[in-house]
This record gives C-alpha cells, sequence and structure tokens, in this order.
C-alpha cells in the first residue's frame, strides 16, 4: 500500500512535466509541418525531412490509388485523369504542370533528361505541399539516372569499364557491373544501395543473358538504366520509387552531375 501511495504521489508531481512535454513535443511538430507547407520560389531544393514529416509517401500512394485512368476508348474529356497507357509519373508531372504548358513533364526516358522541368514553387498548380515534394523526387530520379547514363555512355567511361571488366565478379552481367560501377565511382553512398536493390530486382533479360564485354557494356549498361527508369516511373506497384524516395532521399541534391561523373570515371 505504501508503495502504491509512493509511485501515486510521484505520478502526480511528474504529471505537468509530461504534459508540457507532450505539448511541447506537439508544437514543435506543428511548427515543422507549417515550415514545410509554407515554402517559396528561394527554397529549392526541399528539405529532405519535410517527406517523413509530411508522409509524402502516403500521401503519393493514395494518389495513385485514386487517380482515375483513361480506358482505350476514352479520353481526358470524360472524367478520368491519367491518359491511356500513360506512366504514373508522367501523368504527375503533367497534372502538376497543367497551368506551365511550357514545361516538360515526359520524365521516364533516362537518355533525355532535359526533356523533365525540374519543378519550381510558384510554377506548379495550386495544391497541397505534398505535390511539390513528390514532382521534385521524380524530377531529381531522372537527373540521377539521366547522369549516370550520359557519364557511363561517355568514351571517357571506357577505361573504368574496361578495369571493372577484369573482375569476374563485375562482369558477370550488365547488373553487376552497373553496381559495381556506381558503387566505386558514385558519391551518393546510401541512394545507390538502395537503388542496387532495386536495380537487382527489375532485372533486365540482356543484363543476364548477355555477359558484357569491351564491345557491348555500354549498350548494355545503357539499356539496363533505360528499363529500370523506366520501370520504376511505370510501375508503382512494384515499389521502386517509395524505396528510393524513402526518408527524402530524393530531395537530396546528390552533386552527381554527368560532368563529375565523367571526371570520376575517367581518373579510374
Amino acid at each position: 500500500m505504501y508503495i502504491s501511495s509512493v509511485a501515486s504521489f510521484l505520478l502526480y508531481c511528474l504529471m505537468p512535466v509530461l504534459i508540457a512535454n507532450t505539448t511541447t513535443k506537439n508544437l514543435a511538430t506543428q511548427a515543422a509541418i507549417k515550415a514545410c507547407r509554407k515554402f517559396n520560389s528561394t527554397t529549392s531544393p526541399p528539405d529532405p525531412a519535410c517527406w517523413e514529416i509530411l508522409r509524402v509517401d502516403i500521401w503519393m500512394s493514395n494518389w495513385n490509388v485514386s487517380t482515375t485512368r483513361c480506358s482505350a476508348t476514352q479520353d481526358l474529356l470524360q472524367p478520368c485523369q491519367c491518359m491511356f497507357e500513360e506512366a504514373w509519373a508522367t501523368c504527375f508531372m503533367r497534372l502538376t504542370f497543367e497551368e506551365n504548358r511550357s514545361a516538360d513533364y515526359y520524365c521516364t526516358d533516362v537518355t533525355m533528361p532535359k526533356n523533365c522541368t525540374e519543378p519550381l514553387p510558384g510554377h506548379i498548380v495550386q495544391g497541397p505541399a505534398e505535390i511539390y515534394y513528390g514532382a521534385y523526387s521524380i524530377w531529381n530520379l531522372v537527373q540521377y539516372l539521366g547522369n549516370w547514363n550520359i557519364a557511363l555512355t561517355s568514351a571517357s567511361a571506357l577505361p573504368a569499364i574496361e578495369t571493372a571488366l577484369q573482375n569476374p565478379n563485375s562482369a558477370a552481367s550488365a547488373n553487376t557491373l552497373l553496381t559495381a560501377l556506381m558503387n566505386q565511382y558514385g558519391m551518393d553512398s546510401t541512394l545507390f544501395s538502395y537503388f542496387s536493390a532495386v536495380v537487382t530486382e527489375n532485372v533486365v533479360d540482356a543484363g543476364n543473358q548477355v555477359r558484357p564485354t569491351s564491345a557491348n557494356a555500354q549498350v548494355l549498361l545503357g539499356e539496363l538504366l533505360k528499363s529500370n527508369l523506366e520501370a520504376i516511373t511505370s510501375q508503382w506497384e512494384t515499389g521502386g520509387f517509395t524505396l528510393l524516395s524513402g526518408s527524402g532521399m530524393l530531395l537530396n541534391n546528390t552533386g552527381e552531375t554527368s560532368q563529375i561523373l565523367t571526371a570520376r570515371l575517367s581518373h579510374q
């Protein structure tokens, strides 16, 4: 009885502190949410922490589930939003930029990253902040893989590729060659580790059936990057985009421009 009374007394004494801590935490959370929702044209790139704070992953998943898709006999004048066989990422970017027809929103082709316009606050449609964070993540994914495609298919990459091909583990397939090169010459080890999981799952037939050589390696690498971007931006249900965008990874600036990657590959 005595112990119970002491415990009750201590709990009574601590209650104001617990309430104050909870209140402080709630206020801090509300302030963080408000900050993530209040941005302007000077706040690009966005804060990666906002991805988790706003739970953008859940918002985009709901968008993919709730957005209507046209059938082969429908058009956009009927009650559907995504065009027939349109990639989810292209649909998302097109709807994001529907008030800015000067924008290009084709963000599924790794060979043409410039066709995916960078989303900037103030240049996207009015709506929740999640639109901006989602669009920026799509754009940054295209730039990330597009820059690797430019670098790996350039003549400057040949020495690095030749060196990697001398390792039996790296030369086993296009998959292993790509991950070996990205691991050695990349700058964002975290994003690479998640992409390596995705590229392993989205296996390209050529990557498994044709062993890379000096003559075909660059073609195989380009095909592998191309097919993976198409899969990630077209097939939401595979979870590739969700994995890569987790914790706001695609809101970070990797610093891996095509020029920097080309320079790193040429100095192997």
